[in-house]
């Protein structure tokens, strides 16, 4: 098996709600989900309104945890925020999609 360091290119699908109309925090947790999660994949916003990541990885099954891992730290920062999100990823390229 090829353990050799790639990077893979995934595209972000996210969408940040309050989770009722009697809360508020939507702009909060989508600047913090940016800044906390995201960034440290070299986020960058696309014309699209998705954002492109760069992810690290070893194999597959490290992805595979590593975008796992991402989307459950994004619900939880939206969560704090009385916010619920809507993502779907996949990488760009392939079939691949979480």
């Amino acid at each position: 098996m090829d353990d050799a360091e790639r990077i893979a290119t995934v595209i972000l699908r996210l969408a940040v709600e309050n989770n009722s109309k009697f809360v508020r925090g939507k702009k909060r947790a989508k600047e913090n989900i940016e800044r906390y999660c995201l960034e440290p994949y070299g986020m960058k916003p696309l014309a699209s309104g998705n954002y492109s990541l760069s992810i690290l990885y070893r194999n597959e099954e490290a992805l595979d945890k590593t975008v796992h891992d991402l989307l459950t730290e994004i619900r939880q920062e939206a969560e704090m925020r009385n916010c619920i999100i809507e993502a779907d990823d996949w990488e760009e390229g392939s079939e691949r999609r979480w």
